[in-house]
This record gives C-alpha cells, sequence and structure tokens, in this order.
C-alpha cells in the first residue's frame, strides 16, 4: 500500500487522486489545500483512503516533514514551486539568502521561457497544450519531437559559473501525475548545508520544470 501526500486539492489534484486510486485501491492519501471548501469535495470517494488538511503546502511541510515521513510520495498540484516554497520557509528561512534572478543559460534549454516575478524560470518543450495524462513517453505524441534526454537531465548536467545546480526529478506515477520521494527534499537540503556559492534549484520532469536562484548575502551565515 503506498502512502501519498498531495498538495493541491485544484484540478491536478484531483486528478492524481483519482487516478492513483483506481491503479491501487488499498494507497492512502492526504491531500493539502488553504481552502476548505476545495478539501469538500474530495470527502466520501469510495475508491481510496482520504484525509485531508486545510493549510499552505509549504507551512505543512516545514511543520511536518521529517526524516521516516509518513508518505512514500510528494506529489506537488499547488501554483507554486513547491520544493523552493519548502526551502525558503524552513531549511533556507531567514535573512542569510536572498532571491535572485535565474542565469540566462536556463532559457535555451527549452523552446518556451517565462521569467516569473521572483526572477524564476518556467520551462518548457511544448508549444501546444499537452493531454493531461500523458505519459512521458521518449517521443512526444503530439509534435514526434525526440524526448529522449530529459528536461531534468540537461538541467543537472548544466555548468553555470558560481552556481550550484540542484534539480529534484518529478517521476510519473500515473498518467500524467507527477511526483518525488519526501527523501530527495530532505536529501536538497542536506546537499545544499554550507554552500557559499549561489544556488539553482529546479523541479522538472521530461518536458516542463521551474526554476528559482538564491545568493548568500554578505556576512550571512553557511550552516543551517
Amino acid at each position: 500500500m503506498a502512502r501519498y501526500l498531495i498538495l493541491g486539492a485544484g484540478k491536478f489534484g484531483r486528478l492524481a487522486l483519482e487516478r492513483l486510486g483506481q491503479e491501487d485501491k488499498e494507497a492512502a492519501f492526504l491531500v493539502v489545500d488553504r481552502n476548505p471548501q476545495a478539501l469538500q469535495g474530495l470527502q466520501g470517494l469510495t475508491y481510496a483512503v482520504v484525509d485531508v488538511e486545510a493549510t499552505e503546502a509549504a507551512a505543512f511541510l516545514t511543520a511536518r516533514l521529517h526524516q521516516g515521513a509518513a508518505w512514500d510520495w510528494i506529489i506537488p498540484a499547488v501554483p507554486e514551486h513547491v520544493a523552493f516554497a519548502w526551502l525558503r520557509a524552513g531549511p533556507l528561512a531567514g535573512p542569510d539568502w536572498e532571491v535572485v534572478a535565474t542565469p540566462p543559460e536556463l532559457a535555451g534549454l527549452t523552446q518556451v521561457a517565462v521569467r516569473g516575478r521572483e526572477g524564476e524560470l518556467y520551462l518548457s518543450r511544448a508549444l501546444h497544450s499537452c493531454p493531461d495524462d500523458c505519459a512521458e513517453p521518449k517521443v512526444c505524441p503530439v509534435t514526434g519531437e525526440d524526448r529522449e534526454t530529459s528536461l531534468y537531465e540537461e538541467l543537472a548536467a548544466l555548468h553555470v559559473p558560481d552556481y550550484f545546480i540542484a534539480v529534484i526529478a518529478s517521476r510519473q506515477l500515473a498518467p500524467g501525475v507527477g511526483g518525488y520521494a519526501p527523501e530527495r527534499l530532505l536529501a536538497l537540503a542536506r546537499e545544499l548545508t554550507g554552500r557559499e556559492e549561489k544556488i539553482l534549484v529546479a523541479t522538472a520532469c521530461r518536458c516542463h520544470g521551474v526554476a528559482h536562484a538564491l545568493r548568500r548575502r554578505a556576512g550571512g551565515s553557511i550552516g543551517f
């Protein structure tokens, strides 16, 4: 029996719940969303054990994520970069770090690169709307383009002077449903301990991703 933490009870959180619940009748789910009304619509599902909690995703992870977490998989389905938001709320909280614009080298990795309000980049290999049940094949089912090398592999292989690059690979758990193990977030925090260079944190699947960047303020401590 797998245990899933779904962050977000909107369209994609519900799709994750439905598809995973139908594939594994013994699965257990905890769905977190700041909107209690969104959570109410999940009660009474007959194909899954579902618990809910009304709170912000990053705040929940900061309070509850620890070694030996109660879930096998985390499924981010909220409109934010969950790994980065957790770092800023927990391991990298405080005045020692500041958010900076991601380096321009990233924009050349994909056909679409949109810069967000914090200087982050939203990356996509697709110029079209992807089907919500895409199985992430090595050939795009819409365009026939090669997808042999995943975006998370390209990000991890990227060399940007003065940056340490940390990438979380989103693994497909069901058609259109991606996630990662809680241990990957905990390992991320360990990877960043003591870093003095600027940091690039990215989460990506085969075709889509998001990346944020941070740098240590002058005089900031190097331990967490």
